[in-house]
């Protein structure tokens, strides 16, 4: 099974339970901006502690995944894995936060096709701020380039204000200036 079978596969799942979900992270990079590899997928999802079980039952015939892991990501806001079993490809399925920017983004995610399928995907501005966030956060230079590349290929695409006010109010305004 490839990586892109594992994700349809994920995707499809949570679509038929109403799991909101947006994928972020390179494959949503490699969709809006320039390719990269990847060995997981990064997906946020919107879910409580009366899903869990649901969860745990969706996906334990082919991958690994724990009611205790799912149960503290909820908890602490964090992340809990899926890891295909045949293939070892490992899915990070983050919780969505309650603050206000993820509570902002989450909405704003779009429909896109996605390996020929259709998926909701983070907006692209999002995507850089995000980006510009965990290089503040890391220093990793994947993610100062990841949110370069994205600003290049969409270039006149982007809602430029939305990015400035948003830049401004999670203090990467001047990594923002930086990469444009």
């Amino acid at each position: 099974m490839t990586q892109e079978e594992v994700l349809k596969r994920v995707i499809t799942a949570f679509e038929d339970s109403a799991i909101p979900y947006m994928l972020v992270g390179a494959i949503a990079v490699n969709y809006y901006g320039r390719p990269r590899l990847t060995h997981d997928i990064d997906i946020i999802v919107e879910i409580g502690r009366a899903q869990a079980a649901r969860i745990v039952k969706l996906f334990e015939d082919e991958f690994y995944v724990s009611l205790d892991g799912i149960l503290e990501a909820i908890q602490h806001g964090t992340m809990f894995n899926l890891i295909h079993q045949h293939t070892g490809l490992k899915i990070d399925c983050w919780m969505l936060k309650e603050d206000e920017f993820d509570r902002s983004r989450f909405p704003r995610r779009q429909k896109c096709i996605v390996f020929d399928r259709e998926m909701s995907i983070s907006s692209p501005e999002d995507l850089i701020l995000v980006k510009l966030q965990w290089y503040k956060d890391s220093g990793s230079e994947k993610h100062l380039l990841d949110a370069r590349g994205i600003l290049e290929v969409q270039a006149e695409a982007l809602d430029k204000q939305y990015l400035s006010n948003w830049a401004s109010r999670l203090s990467v305004k001047d990594l923002l200036e930086r990469i444009t």
